[in-house]
């Protein structure tokens, strides 16, 4: 037989092989999981799970995994639901203000999340303990005078109660880009009073959106929202002003940039011209 017809049989036989080898020593990356809670009073609370792998010093989301949010009952684990990340790496889960949760001696109920691996990444899991966190809010305007009173109690053992330790909390009004601090304090004996500012711009109708924000490692994050024409009416005529003063900006910049593209077309062909 050929020798040169065995070599190349040995070689297409064996060169697969290898490469499966070292396919298969390949190891999978590594998934960095981490998950946010947030109770919007009333309304609703948020878990959101976050999916990320580190690809030479950076972290990169995942995206299209599937999670498995469930919550941890007396006998065993209820499935919550199962959830793709998007593209930000993040699967997210609302739960209505009305649903039952089981709670422990202390009034704590434990979210589980878990990603259960594939051909190219780990498996991974995380839990989080949450406490109910109540807050209450009155709004009073007596002689121009703004005030915010708010009180707050927690479950603990099948009942509320004032907690015993102190609890720090934050006005914000709601802003487009970044909300902006009105007032913080800290509530004692499970009360607290702050005063609003007069000279907040509103909408047209002098409306704005107060929130009302506790973020506490037992409770994570907490937030009780508010709209409320406590704000200073923004006139139609200002608003016109601004959006013409946009339009003006961009049209600028846009010719702006024409102009220098033509010049430097310009100015290369005169270049070349001379060379």
């Amino acid at each position: 037989m050929n020798p040169i017809y065995i070599h190349t049989r040995l070689f297409l036989i064996i060169v697969p092989f290898f490469i499966s080898l070292i396919s298969f020593s390949q190891e999978k990356q590594k998934v960095y999981m981490s998950m946010d809670t947030k109770m919007v009073v009333d309304e609703y609370r948020l878990i959101e799970v976050t999916l990320r792998t580190r690809v030479e010093g950076k972290f990169h989301p995942i995206q299209d995994a599937e999670v498995e949010i469930l919550m941890k009952t007396e006998k065993s684990d209820k499935n919550l639901a199962n959830i793709l990340t998007n593209t930000e790496g993040v699967a997210s889960l609302v739960i209505e203000k009305d649903y039952s949760y089981f709670k422990d001696e202390q009034g704590k109920y434990t979210i589980l999340a878990q990603f259960k691996g594939n051909d190219n990444f780990k498996k991974a899991n995380k839990k989080v303990k949450v406490r109910d966190l109540f807050l209450e809010a009155g709004f009073n305007e007596i002689d121009s005078i703004k005030k915010i009173n708010i009180s707050v109690l927690e479950f603990i053992k099948d009942s509320l109660t004032i907690p015993e330790k102190d609890i720090d909390f934050k006005v914000f009004v709601d802003r487009m880009f970044a909300d902006l601090e009105l007032a913080s304090g800290s509530f004692t004996k499970g009360k607290s009073e702050v005063i609003i500012p007069n000279n907040i711009p509103g909408d047209p109708n002098g409306k704005i959106n107060l929130i009302i924000v506790v973020d506490e490692r037992d409770y994570k994050l907490v937030e009780l929202t508010k709209e409320i024409n406590w704000g200073v009416p923004l006139k139609v005529e200002e608003v016109r002003n601004k959006n013409a003063t946009t339009i003006s900006y961009i049209a600028f910049m846009i010719t702006s940039v024409i102009v220098i593209s033509i010049f430097g077309l310009l100015l290369s062909r005169r270049i070349n011209n001379k060379s």
